[in-house]
């Protein structure tokens, strides 16, 4: 069983959030500063943290610093959450390998997808990006569960990094590329997806040029930076800023405007990393 600390000094916050973990099989721990926080994340080691950005005895990005200092907590998914954004704070999270960052109030579904995504619960992932959607448009149909047959039988499906906040179109695009034979990943903002980048090295990244938390171009840099081969990416968007087009092919990149043919995207996927 999963274990999560909570590290907020809001006890409302923290019991919505305990009731809800809870509720979806995960062991909780809880603490209101950064102090005890900091002493309960090296004793507890847990699987992520949750942490508030404004808190007693220290801020949450001052902790996140330090944890990541310890070899006990340095590979620790964590997760901030806040009331107070600034236009730098995301970076500022971006820098110490944050894995979100959720504004209060926040979509409970949209948190627990991105808490099941930071620990490898992809399944779940996906059945809360599902009801996410839902929730926000109309119903729309489950796949029904399949066994899959034994991994030795296939190569590795090649492997996509979608970085889009718009879920529906998120879920469409990973539809259609898992019927045409590749393995999907989503993250819903910038700084989620440098951070999937990095960890997973997918074999291509097709990349929103408008994102929460940074721009796709930003994404792009950072992805060139810390890559040691960056993997290839294919721009998306719905934008008519002047330049973008070009700025893609400077940074050798494919550039689809939305909407763009779903025939013709997944040709030039094809022609990028094969099937």
């Amino acid at each position: 069983m999963k274990t999560v600390l909570i590290i907020d000094d809001d006890p409302r916050i923290v019991s919505a959030l305990e009731v809800r973990l809870r509720a979806d099989g995960y062991t909780t721990f809880a603490t209101g500063d950064a102090s005890t926080g900091f002493s309960r994340a090296l004793e507890l080691r847990p699987d992520l943290i949750l942490l508030d950005i404004s808190l007693p005895a220290g801020d949450g990005l001052s902790l996140a610093q330090k944890l990541r200092q310890r070899p006990e907590t340095r590979a620790t998914p964590i997760i901030f959450v806040t009331a107070h954004l600034d236009p730098e704070l995301r970076e500022r999270t971006m820098e110490v390998g944050a894995a979100g960052l959720f504004e209060k109030p926040y979509d409970g579904e949209e948190l627990m997808a991105v808490i099941g995504h930071a620990l490898g619960e992809t399944g779940m992932f996906r059945r809360r990006i599902a009801q996410f959607v839902r929730g926000a448009e109309e119903s729309t149909a489950v796949e029904p569960a399949v066994t899959p047959p034994p991994a030795e039988a296939f190569p590795p499906l090649k492997r996509i990094l979608i970085i889009e906040d718009d879920a529906k179109i998120a879920m469409a695009l990973a539809l259609r590329l898992k019927t045409a034979g590749y393995e999907t990943t989503l993250a819903h903002d910038a700084l989620a997806g440098v951070n999937l980048a990095l960890r997973m090295n997918p074999d291509l990244v097709l990349l929103d040029v408008s994102l929460p938390a940074g721009d796709g171009f930003q994404v792009a840099e950072r992805m060139r930076a810390l890559q040691a081969a960056p993997s290839p990416i294919i721009f998306l968007t719905a934008s008519q800023r002047p330049g973008l087009r070009q700025r893609a092919q400077e940074l050798g990149a494919g550039f689809f405007e939305k909407p763009y043919e779903h025939e013709a995207l997944l040709a030039a996927v094809e022609q990028r990393i094969g099937a």
